[in-house]
């Protein structure tokens, strides 16, 4: 796959890697031995008359592109070679293996050198995530680069046709009334918008990617569907009172930073519903911390900060970064990313901002404006 477009390797992507004058980064969506699922690797484009030997190279035979680890009298001479890996990156973090330290071993050793290499970089940093992670603006702006990235927006678009999933058409239709108007939160290139609009709902979708929202336009034309969509962030929403009969916000809520602006933006979104209206909320919740994390550390540190220095200096218990948002992710851009201890600290949310919560299965929350909770359809 090619990271920067988010596309798979097909013979037009090939004669791009082919021609390239500077290096190609692809993602491993297999294990390709000595390498791994997951890592990045950079590509730079074979030159006719350079002996393979000894390096990993990709190649194309009959359609299909593999990783081939040439040794010495065994070049792959069966297959079109496109070009050479010089580099596997591991989060954030590039090695170069036609020089230096990882040229010097087995091949055979590659990965678990690049995997010891990683967690001796994590020293440089040893409070990870960071004390501050800065302003509320510029996590939202980095939120907005990342999900604007060619690469995000192409992955997310090919993941429109399916529409949405069967749990979460089922809990639109059991907690919004049929035919309703719905608002979809974070609507990325819409996929969920263009299942609840084939569901008969009368779909608003906002996104703080104007890329994102170009695309779910264009997805929608080709559904032949008419959804309104709008590039805007929820935490800017300002729709008179009683505009929607129910909300979606998916996937998107862990990118809000600070509770206060979580709340305020909940609030905004109750104020947009109609008092039967109701909002499905999805959060993530944290795993387990081990008694020695640096996690736990942090958290300790960010919370002693605030009460010596006073608040808004520290990052918040819970936030840290997520660096993979879907396949077509660079490690190297990571973004504000909040996760809940559990329920309970959602419930203090969700109550601040004036809304009756009810948790339907782990993670995804019902918010009513009333005591009002339906176990059926309207």
């Amino acid at each position: 796959m090619l990271l920067e477009r988010g596309e798979e390797l097909s013979a037009a992507t090939a004669d791009a890697i082919r021609s390239a004058s500077a290096t190609i980064e692809l993602r491993l969506l297999d294990d390709s031995p000595p390498l791994r699922e997951g890592q990045i690797v950079h590509v730079r484009a074979h030159r006719e008359g350079r002996d393979p030997a000894g390096a990993i190279v990709l190649c194309r035979q009959a359609g299909d592109f593999r990783l081939v680890a040439c040794r010495a009298g065994r070049a792959a001479a069966s297959c079109e070679i496109l070009g050479r890996v010089v580099a596997v990156q591991r989060g954030p973090t590039t090695f170069p293996i036609e020089h230096g330290l990882l040229s010097r071993l087995p091949m055979r050793w590659l990965s678990r050198a690049v995997d010891a290499l990683e967690v001796l970089t994590r020293f440089r940093h040893p409070l990870t995530p960071p004390l501050s992670l800065g302003s509320a603006e510029a996590s939202l702006a980095a939120v907005r680069r990342k999900y604007g990235r060619a690469g995000e927006v192409h992955r997310y678009s090919s993941l429109a046709a399916a529409a949405a999933e069967a749990f979460e058409l089922e809990l639109v239709e059991r907690h919004v009334r049929p035919g309703g108007s719905i608002l979809d939160i974070g609507c990325g290139a819409g996929r969920e918008a263009i299942g609840f609009a084939r569901a008969g709902f009368r779909v608003v979708g906002i996104d703080i990617a104007a890329t994102m929202v170009d695309a779910a336009r264009r997805n929608a034309r080709a559904a032949g569907l008419t959804i309104d969509l709008r590039v805007q962030s929820a935490t800017d929403l300002d729709e008179p009172p009683g505009t929607y009969d129910g909300a979606f916000f998916s996937g998107s809520f862990q990118h809000v930073p600070g509770r206060a602006l979580r709340v305020d933006t909940l609030r905004r979104i109750g104020r947009s519903l109609r008092p039967d209206g109701a909002l499905i909320l999805s959060v993530s919740y944290r795993e387990p911390l081990g008694v020695l994390s640096r996690t736990r550390l942090v958290d300790l540190l960010r919370v002693l900060g605030a009460k010596v220095v006073g608040p808004g200096q520290f990052a918040e218990p819970g936030d840290g970064y997520i660096r993979d948002v879907s396949e077509a992710s660079d490690s190297r851009e990571p973004i504000f990313l909040h996760t809940f201890r559990g329920p309970e600290d959602v419930v203090s949310e969700i109550e601040a901002a004036g809304l009756i919560p009810e948790e339907v299965t782990p993670g995804w929350w019902v918010c009513r404006k009333t005591g009002q909770i339906l176990s059926t359809p309207f």
